[in-house]
């Protein structure tokens, strides 16, 4: 017998053969890849949708032959042609400015690599005109081939807002010459103004001088010749009068009004006075002569000016002062005039009433506050500002006591501006029905003067 394995294997039928060979069969179909090409297919297909959904164009095309491979359906509908007419086509062909040698140019900059390039900005060409797009081109490799993958989007509407931006950068740059030219204009006529208002304001100060000058020697006749007519009635005619009911009447008359008379000049004299100092300061014409002083001697002078006039209203006149305060460097005379100023008139709006005059140290020495408290009618809130102004009198309302003169409205004004040509403030704080109390805060000789500063910072 022969041996099985020496026999030779039958050969199979042709049929058998070939699905054999093409994979069909039911254990070779099993092992075959169609399954691995049927899900790679279907992957592809689905990559395909996507690319067909996205909004912008998409071309492929062969670096070596510049022929467009593939492209999506935006694409299509970017160029208005269909893919057939788009593939195998030069992809410079749809760049209508730019040729195929600069886009060679500038695929060389990068080689093989898959860096993306700059976006290019141009234009294509179809049926019903032309469209402005963006391109951004990379470098592939696929196997042995090399591809540019090219991105188009339609720019319109942004070169559309571009140029509505650039429209209204210029409507804006018009817009802002034409401000600046009403500016400039406007600052000239300000200039204009300005300098005629100096003019004014120099000429206001050089009448005020001229006419307070004028005034002042025949008020200073008048002032004196109605008190030696006051001293010279008195002594003779009002004892010849004794007897009599109606000449003496009358003779009281007549002293009462030299008594008016004599009272009026003074308050025109002092008037005057203000006058001359406000024209002064605001002219810069006014000499300072500034000296060290003790605050504490030069209050107890000021408290005294104003003594009697603090009798006749029944007002009751307290200080307290310190006896060692910093030095201050000024015009003495012209800090007295502030005091007085600010005790005649806390003294004039507390008639039986208190004002208190105190001084204390204040921001660690290097300054002196001086405060002037009355128990007058007060001032309203809107007003503590508005009372340093030249002319300006505050309305009390009912609260202001009877007979009370209001005066001119410059004492507060020059004692602004004496107090601020030291570097100082000046400020009221009060609440109506419950009396003022007005601040001044000048600085201590050693920070008035820039030298002893400089020395000691």
């Amino acid at each position: 017998m022969r041996r099985r394995s020496d026999q030779t294997p039958p050969c199979p039928a042709p049929d058998t053969l070939r699905d054999k060979l093409i994979g069909l069969g039911e254990r070779s179909i099993r092992k075959s890849y169609y399954p691995e090409l049927q899900r790679r297919i279907f992957e592809l297909e689905r990559f395909r949708a996507l690319l067909d959904q996205s909004n912008e164009a998409i071309f492929l095309a062969s670096a070596e032959s510049g022929l467009v491979v593939d492209c999506n359906y935006s694409a299509s509908r970017l160029l208005g042609r269909p893919p057939e007419e788009i593939n195998d086509k030069p992809f410079s062909s749809i760049l209508r400015p730019i040729t195929e040698a600069q886009i060679d140019r500038r695929l060389a900059k990068v080689g093989d690599s898959s860096r993306l390039l700059d976006a290019i900005e141009t234009d294509v060409e179809r049926e019903d005109g032309i469209v402005p797009v963006e391109f951004s081109l990379r470098i592939v490799r696929m196997g042995e081939e090399t591809y540019v993958v090219a991105v188009a989007r339609d720019i319109t509407d942004r070169k559309r807002a571009e140029e509505e931006l650039a429209a209204m950068n210029r409507r804006l740059e018009e817009l802002v010459e034409e401000r600046t030219l009403d500016l400039e204009a406007k600052a000239r006529e300000l200039e204009s103004a300005n300098r005629r208002l100096q003019q004014l304001d120099a000429l206001k100060s050089s009448f005020l001088s001229a006419v307070s000058h004028d005034l002042r020697t025949p008020l200073t006749s008048i002032q004196g010749f109605a008190k030696i007519i006051e001293r010279d009635f008195n002594r003779t005619f009002r004892g010849m009068v004794a007897g009599d009911l109606h000449t003496k009447r009358r003779a009281k008359r007549i002293g009462d009004n030299l008594s008016i008379i004599n009272e009026e000049t003074q308050r025109l004299t002092r008037l005057i006075s203000d006058l001359l100092d406000i024209s002064k300061i605001e002219s810069g014409t006014i000499v300072w002569k500034d000296e060290l002083i003790e605050l504490a001697a030069l209050a107890e002078r000021a408290v005294d000016s104003v003594r009697f006039k603090a009798a006749s209203q029944r007002s009751r006149l307290k200080t307290e002062i310190p006896p060692k305060l910093p030095l201050l460097e000024a015009d003495p005379d012209r800090i007295m005039q502030v005091l007085i100023n600010l005790l005649d008139n806390a003294i004039k709006f507390s008639p039986g009433g208190t004002v208190q005059l105190r001084a204390h140290e204040d921001n660690e020495g290097r300054s002196i506050r001086i405060s002037v408290e009355d128990t007058g009618p007060g001032i309203p809130e809107n007003e503590l500002s508005a009372i340093f102004e030249t002319f300006h009198q505050a309305r009390h309302g009912d609260a202001m006591p009877k007979g009370v003169d209001r005066g001119t409205g410059l004492g507060l004004s020059i004692c602004r501006q004496i107090v601020e040509h030291y570097g100082g403030a000046i400020w009221a704080e009060s609440v109506l029905g419950h009396g003022a109390t007005f601040h001044v805060r000048l600085p201590a000789a050693a920070c008035w003067s820039q030298k002893a500063c400089d020395m000691s910072a």
